[in-house]
C-alpha cells in the first residue's frame, strides 16, 4: 500500500478539536507532552527560524512561538490549521506565528532549500507516509540549513502492542494470524493486512528509525522515549496524580529514564533529534 495524503487529511479533518486536548485529557498524554517539551526546550532557541510540520490544532505551536525567532506552522489538514489559528487567537498570540501553510510532508517543494534552522515534526506525520518515509525525511533535510536540526517523532510499535495487548484476539479473528504476524513484524497497518481498520500508518521501532537515517548526512544528537510510564495505565497514573509531590517524582523519573537506551522503544512516541551535516 502506497502513501495517500487523502487518508491523514480526512482522518485529521474528522478528529477536529480532539487533537487540541490529545495530550492533556489523560495522564499518559501529559507524560508524553512533558518529554516532548523537555526536548524542545533543550534544542529550540530564540535565534532560530523554525518550521513546524503536522502542527495540528496547536499543542506545540503555543509553546514553540515563545521559543523561536520565527515560526512557520503547517499541516496537511485545513481543518486542523484553522483550529490552530483559532486557538492562537484565543490565547492572544496569533500575531507571533509568522505564517500558516498547507503542506504535505512528502512534498515541501513550495519551501526554499536551507531556509530554516530547525524543523519540528513530532507525533504522527512521518508514520503516515508509509512508502514515502525516506522522501519525507529528505524533504525536511532539504529545507533545514547545514548545522540545523530536525526534531523527529514517530509512533512506537512496542508501546502500542503493550497498551492494546487485549485486542490481539480480535485482531487475529478479523485478519488471521499471518496478517497479524506481518503487522507486528513490520509495524505497518495497511489495507492489505488490516481489513477492519482505515487507520493506515507505520508504527516503528528505534531500529526502523536508525535504518531510515543510515544513508543520510546527519548526526543523531539525542534519542528519547516520550510517555514511557504511560504503560502503567490510566487508573494507576490517576491515583498517583492525586498526590502532587508523588506525581512530580514520577515526572522526574519519566524525564530521566526517557534518555536511557533500554527504554527508547517503550515510549508512546520515539523522538530523535538529528543534525544536518
Amino acid at each position: 500500500m502506497g502513501y495517500d495524503p487523502a487518508f491523514p487529511r480526512v482522518h485529521y479533518d474528522g478528529v477536529a478539536d480532539k487533537e487540541w486536548t490529545r495530550l492533556t485529557r489523560n495522564r499518559r498524554g501529559e507524560l508524553n507532552f512533558l518529554v516532548h517539551m523537555d526536548v524542545l526546550r533543550r534544542h529550540i532557541t530564540a535565534d532560530m527560524d523554525v518550521l513546524e510540520i503536522g502542527a495540528g490544532a496547536g499543542i506545540y505551536t503555543k509553546e514553540l512561538l515563545h521559543m523561536a525567532r520565527r515560526l512557520v506552522v503547517s499541516d496537511l489538514s485545513e481543518v486542523q490549521l484553522a483550529l490552530n489559528q483559532d486557538h492562537m487567537r484565543e490565547l492572544g498570540v496569533l500575531n507571533q506565528v509568522d505564517e500558516y501553510r498547507i503542506l504535505d510532508l512528502a512534498d515541501l517543494g513550495a519551501l526554499d532549500a536551507a531556509s530554516f534552522d530547525a524543523v519540528v515534526c513530532v507525533g504522527g506525520p512521518l508514520s503516515y507516509l508509509l512508502d514515502k518515509e525516506s522522501e519525507g525525511l529528505r524533504q525536511m533535510l532539504r529545507v533545514v540549513k547545514a548545522g540545523g536540526i530536525v526534531v523527529l517523532g514517530v509512533m512506537s510499535l512496542i508501546n502500542t502492542l503493550v497498551l492494546f495487548m487485549g485486542m490481539l484476539p480480535a485482531e487475529k479473528q478479523a485478519n488471521g494470524i499471518d496478517n497479524l504476524r506481518w503487522m507486528l513484524e513490520t509495524g505497518f497497518q495497511d489495507r492489505e493486512h488490516s481489513h477492519q481498520t482505515e487507520h493506515y500508518c507505520h508504527m516503528m521501532t528505534s531500529a526502523d528509525v536508525d535504518v531510515l537515517l543510515a544513508n543520510e548526512e546527519v548526526d543523531v544528537v539525542e534519542r528519547r522515549a516520550a510517555g514511557m510510564l504511560g504503560i502503567a495505565g490510566e487508573d494507576a497514573l490517576n491515583t498517583v496524580r492525586e498526590d502532587e509531590e508523588l506525581w512530580a517524582l514520577v515526572v522526574e523519573r519519566e524525564l530521566a529514564w526517557s534518555k536511557l537506551p533500554g527504554t527508547l522503544d517503550l515510549g508512546d512516541n520515539i523522538v530523535y533529534v538529528i543534525r544536518k551535516r
